[in-house]
């Protein structure tokens, strides 16, 4: 699976407005600075909506009183904290929930061939692909 990087994303917005990477860079920073400052501001609790994308949130979990320690068995108290969540929109999960066409998943069952990781046995690529 490839990894992106806000590098990736700047260059991508770079390429949409006509600007130097160096100016989309400065502004993929701003955005995701923004959203990491808002949600850090919680205070207990923020919801961040993003309409196409997503809802960003920082819930607040309970306190835990009866916790177990699994190596020692011991009980324990887990304070109450904050945690975040990421719920995509109708529209991204829609698209993501669709299946894939013919030439991903013949992408992706090369990609596990050639990495050992098939699950099929005594077939060769050809055999799979054809």
């Amino acid at each position: 699976m490839p990894t992106l990087t806000r590098k990736d994303i700047a260059r991508r917005v770079a390429d949409q407005l006509s600007v130097k990477v160096q100016d989309a860079d400065n502004i993929v920073d701003t955005v995701l600075s923004s959203i990491r400052e808002l949600l850090m501001t919680a205070d207990p609790e923020i919801r961040l909506e993003v309409r196409d994308f997503g809802v960003f949130e920082v819930k607040l979990t309970k306190a835990k009183p009866r916790a177990r320690n699994p190596k020692t068995g011991d009980k324990v108290y887990v304070p109450p904290r904050r945690k975040t969540h990421f719920k995509p929109s109708k529209l991204l999960k829609s698209f993501l929930t669709q299946p894939l066409s013919s030439q991903a998943e013949a992408r992706l069952l090369e990609r596990d061939l050639v990495a050992g990781k098939s699950t099929l046995v005594n077939d060769t690529m050809e055999d799979v692909l054809a």
